[in-house]
Order: structure tokens, then C-alpha cells, then sequence
């Protein structure tokens, strides 16, 4: 395993990171147990969580597998969506059938009303400041910490200023329940006026962004990577299996994997006939430089600039070793020309 600083900080984080919004849903606090443990055999010391996954369930769990080392590792968790809106219940646990999805959290299109007389208050979202209070208190108390190393807001929220945003994210570094700043699903303007908004106002800054960034959907190398190459943040990239297409296991003759979950909800727009030709190409790609398929497209994320790591979400601790492992081979100047030319013959993107 290799590390490497957080932004323009002194934090060293691990090149992998273990996480994932299955935690609570499909996996037992022993497996969970087993695959923390393996992560550190491996030399992973960052993890990362979610607030809202499975109704704080994932954070619960995940802080009960870390507990014993919690001092030595690099804890990364994000805030700002309703915790029980991602398990369709409310707060007092009540199923509720009023669409609360992501999107309408993130753009406030919501009925409010309807979902106060279900049980769920107009203040129980979003990055201001009454609601990332009380969510950072329950993230603490539910990840037995009293402190958050990299605290990152979830979403850019259109409802609630950036200033204030980024004031009471910086409350929370002064005192001392939080170590660093980032955030997640913020495009290139977003973020850089974060930084404008903190420089101006002499605010703690974010250090670090994540977003979804494999082969298949290249989209953040057209302006947000340029944008943290130039102000000396990180980026974290998540679902660079494609939602386990770059595996390779699976072409136009598999029968199309069934269930729920997270696992099911990042395949789904891989599942098309571009992705699988481009399957083709980077399956001939991996074969031509010897490589497995998902060792070559997590190698080729790694040596983008300014990724600092690649968040990944095991199901199983064997999973691990046979991923982080290609922190030991990188791809070679040669391979990554190779790699590059097949790539600008496939879509940026073809994610559907």
C-alpha cells in the first residue's frame, strides 16, 4: 500500500479507501469485522461512510469495527441528506411513500408538507447550519468517535447558501470535532467558489472532492480535475469498477445481474450496448498488456492527476487483496500511452 497527503495538508491517507452504502444493508457486523480487518492487513488506514446510509445503520457498524484502532486511522464521513431517506423511512422509523430522492433533496424539490404529517421535519436535510449540527452530533455518537478527521458535504446544496455552508463547516475544525474538510458531488464551479467563498472570509477550505470516475464515465476529466490540479486539492474517485462492469464478467450474453442495493443501482447504467463494446476494447486492452480488466482500470485511475485514491466498497475480504495490490504495479508510461489511445476511442462517458 502507498499513501499520499490530503490537498494541500500534512494527513496522509491510504491510496484505497473502505466503505460503502452496503454497510447495514447486506452485510453482518461480523463480516463487516472481517473485511476492516483484512483492509489493514492490506495497509488501508482511511475509511469512509455516510450519514444516511441505511438509516445510520452503516455508520453504527462501522464505527463498532474500528473502535479498537480508531486513533491510528483516517475516518471520512460525509453529511447532508436526510439520515433515513435513503431507507424510505422517517424519523420515528414509519415507512413513508412520498418520492424523497436525491435529486429533490439536493434541489429542494420536495413537498415539505406532506412530509411533516409523515413524520419528517422541513429541517431534517440539507447543509445548513441547524441541520449539519445535529447531523455531525449523530455521526459522532453513532461512530463512537468524538472526532471526524475529513467531514464532507454530501451534495451541493441549492438551498442553503455556500457561505454558510462553509461557516459552519469551519465552526466545527475550530472546535475540534473536525480535522479536515471535503465534499462530494460538487462540480468545478462549485467547488472553486467554495475556495473563493473560504479565502475571502478566512474559512477552513475543502482539501478534497469525491465523484464517480472509471473508464466508462471519464466526464471529471474535462474540468474538474483540471480545477483541483490548480488549487492542490485531492480527488477521491468512487465506482471505478463501473458498478462491477470493468470487472470484466460480464458482456452481452450475461444475463443481467438481478437484486436491490447499491451494488444493482451502479451497474444499471453501465448495462448498455456502448459500455459493452467498450468492454471489448479494454477487455483486448488488459489481455495486450497482461493485466486482469479491473486491475487495469483501477491502476489507470490511480495514475490520474490529482487522484489521491480510489474509494471502494468489498463485500467480502478477499475482495481486497486482490485490489489494492495494484498499488504495486502501476502502469508504466508505455502501458499508459496504450491505455489512452484505446480510451479516446470510447466515449467519455457511456454511462446511461
Amino acid at each position: 500500500m502507498h499513501y499520499t497527503n490530503l490537498g494541500r495538508t500534512g494527513l496522509k491517507v491510504s491510496r484505497f479507501v473502505i466503505g460503502g452504502a452496503h454497510f447495514g444493508q447486506t452485510l453482518s457486523q461480523q463480516e463487516l469485522d472481517a473485511i476492516v480487518h483484512a483492509g489493514w492487513d492490506a495497509g488501508v488506514t482511511t475509511f469512509y461512510t455516510g450519514d444516511d446510509y441505511n438509516v445510520g445503520e452503516g455508520e453504527r457498524m462501522l464505527g463498532e469495527a474500528i473502535k479498537s484502532r480508531r486513533d491510528d486511522l483516517v475516518l471520512m464521513v460525509k453529511a447532508g441528506y436526510r439520515v433515513g431517506a435513503y431507507g424510505n423511512y422517517s424519523r420515528q422509523g414509519k415507512p413513508i411513500d412520498i418520492k424523497e430522492d436525491y435529486v429533490a433533496q439536493r434541489t429542494g424539490n420536495l413537498d415539505d408538507y406532506k412530509l411533516w404529517h409523515a413524520g419528517v421535519a422541513p429541517t431534517a436535510r440539507g447543509l445548513n447550519r441547524k441541520h449539519m449540527i445535529q447531523a455531525l452530533d449523530g455521526s459522532l455518537k453513532r461512530l463512537q468517535t468524538d472526532y471526524i478527521d475529513v467531514y464532507m458535504a454530501h451534495f451541493f446544496d441549492q438551498t442553503t447558501p455556500l457561505e454558510e455552508t462553509m461557516d459552519v463547516l469551519d465552526g466545527f475544525v475550530r472546535a475540534g470535532k473536525v480535522r479536515y474538510l471535503g465534499c462530494a458531488q460538487f462540480n468545478a464551479w462549485q467547488f472553486v467558489r467554495s475556495l473563493w467563498i473560504s479565502d475571502k472570509r478566512a474559512l477552513q477550505r475543502f482539501e478534497a472532492l469525491q465523484l464517480n470516475f472509471s473508464m466508462l464515465d471519464r466526464g471529471v476529466q474535462g474540468e474538474v480535475l483540471p480545477a483541483l490540479r490548480d488549487t492542490g486539492a485531492s480527488f477521491f474517485a468512487a465506482i471505478t469498477d463501473a458498478g462491477g462492469m470493468l470487472t470484466g464478467h460480464y458482456d452481452r450474453n450475461s444475463e443481467r445481474p438481478s437484486g436491490e442495493g447499491a451494488r444493482q443501482r451502479y451497474i444499471d447504467p453501465f448495462w448498455n450496448d456502448e459500455a459493452f463494446a467498450a468492454m471489448e476494447k479494454i477487455r483486448a486492452c488488459a489481455k495486450e498488456l497482461g493485466r486482469a480488466p479491473l486491475e487495469l482500470a483501477q491502476a489507470w485511475a490511480l495514475a490520474q492527476k490529482p487522484v489521491a485514491s480510489l474509494w471502494i466498497g468489498p463485500h467480502a475480504p478477499e475482495e481486497i487483496a486482490t485490489q489494492t495490490k495494484v498499488t504495486e504495479h502501476p502502469l508504466t508510461a508505455d502501458e499508459l500511452t496504450v491505455v489512452n489511445n484505446v480510451l479516446a476511442s470510447i466515449p467519455a462517458s457511456v454511462r446511461r
